[in-house]
């Protein structure tokens, strides 16, 4: 993973001008040490990210989370690989967050993702020590809560920025935003529901809308495939791209269109459009979640 040692000295100044760390040492050693520690404190990333510009948050987690990617596969649209990267890459590129690698691939910085891991409460130190007095309360919204089987479990939701998610327990988070939306964020993201019960897909005899079917081969993926059109729900494909060497991923899609054994649709995990063959889906779940991205 590429640290901020790769850095230019007068990269490092000017990402710890914009991450609001005060005059930049003169000497590199120490101005490197004092950006390590801007990155990695409690907070400090995921407070620079609040105030990104739309796509660069998501392109961070998501390089965080996976690894380094093309710049097609975080924009849905090529760079011609020198200089500054495009927008919004651009405002982590000076930040320090991500650099581009000698593969050419955009890569998380290490020291910025040891600092969007740690989770923080946000919770106001106490003042009075002696017991004399409470102190006052701040009430908060919450409209949803989360809560992990395991500390790990929750850490994975906790890492998708368009859950909104503030942990408050090692296994309980909160949102201010409603459950729908924060539901769709995790399934969007690849993170299981418990109330993502699976069934095996029917044609003949299709489950309740609320239920999850899952269909495993061409012919039970096409019916299932057909069926989510029909009802204009979301479906969570296993999908095996050619553009990683045959990987498999875990990604939602709203279905715009399927013929010819193509399926096209809004991507979640791509944030874009995007077209599926069916040879390529290893395993197709139907979602109760309705689409949130219409066919333009």
């Amino acid at each position: 993973m590429s640290s901020v040692d790769a850095l230019r000295h007068q990269e490092v100044r000017e990402a710890l001008r914009l991450l609001g760390g005060g005059e930049a040492p003169i000497h590199r050693g120490a101005a490197l040490r004092q950006l390590r520690e801007l990155l990695t404190a409690p907070g400090a990333v995921r407070s620079a990210l609040d105030h990104a510009p739309e796509g660069a948050e998501a392109a961070f987690a998501r390089l965080a989370q996976e690894g380094p990617a093309p710049v097609d596969d975080l924009l849905g649209r090529g760079w011609w690989g020198h200089g500054t990267l495009p927008p919004p890459l651009d405002w982590l590129q000076v930040r320090g967050l991500v650099m581009v690698g000698e593969d050419g691939l955009v890569h998380a910085v290490a020291e910025a993702c040891e600092g969007f891991a740690k989770l923080t409460l946000d919770l106001p130190v106490a003042q009075d020590t002696a017991g004399t007095s409470p102190g006052p309360l701040r009430v908060e919204e919450a409209r949803s809560v989360v809560i992990g089987l395991t500390p790990a479990a929750l850490d994975r939701a906790l890492a998708v920025p368009t859950a909104g998610l503030r942990a408050i327990a090692p296994t309980v988070a909160v949102s201010h935003r409603s459950p729908a939306v924060v539901a769709a964020a995790l399934r969007g993201a690849g993170v299981a529901l418990a109330e993502d019960a699976v069934v095996a897909a029917q044609p003949g005899e299709p489950a309740l809308p609320t239920a999850t079917e899952e269909a495993v081969g061409p012919r039970p993926v096409r019916a299932l495939l057909e069926r989510a059109l029909a009802e204009s729900r979301q479906v969570r494909l296993e999908y095996f791209a050619s553009s990683r060497g045959g990987a498999a991923t875990d990604r939602v899609v709203d279905p715009w269109s399927f013929r010819d054994d193509l399926l096209r649709g809004y991507c979640h995990l791509r944030s874009s459009e995007r077209t599926f063959a069916v040879d390529r889906i290893g395993r197709a779940r139907l979602l109760p979640s309705p689409i949130e991205h219409p066919a333009p």
